[in-house]
């Protein structure tokens, strides 16, 4: 019985042979990495599509569809400068309360400063979301394990 690795290296360099091509091999046919003509088709399916004729629409309906799509470029814009101007909020808060620990206590603020190697994953590092997790992390039974 031979090895799963031993299987999967024969795969690999027999796929890299069809891929660089066999010398004395026939030329021509497909162009796809591995001689297969189906693969040709299904990339001419997806991927060639014919021009769709462009849309006609009236005077009126073409007014009716600027006046959307300047309304919805508003409402992306309004929502763009919203974000901006919470996260311009939240900077401004942690730069005060920063300087407010420098001056406070300059060893908290070194530390506080510094990446800990050997931090905890769901304690110190865990990863900023909007929504709190649907599922409580339990440290006693992590401390077990």
């Amino acid at each position: 019985m031979s090895s799963p690795f031993i299987r999967t290296a024969v795969t690999a360099k027999t796929t890299l042979m069809r891929a660089a091509g066999r010398p004395g091999a026939k030329k021509g046919g497909s162009t796809s990495l591995n001689g297969d003509a189906r693969n040709d088709l299904i990339k001419k399916v997806l991927f060639d599509a014919p021009a769709r004729p462009p849309v006609r629409m009236s005077s009126e309906d073409m007014t009716r569809h600027e006046t959307i799509e300047r309304a919805w470029k508003l409402v992306r814009q309004q929502h763009k400068q919203e974000q901006a101007a919470g996260l311009a909020r939240k900077f401004e808060m942690m730069r005060k309360a920063n300087a407010e620990l420098e001056a406070t206590s300059p060893l908290l603020f070194k530390h506080s400063q510094t990446k800990e190697r050997n931090a905890v994953f769901p304690r110190q590092l865990r990863t900023l979301t909007d929504t709190p997790p649907k599922q409580i992390w339990n440290y006693r039974e992590a401390t077990k394990a």
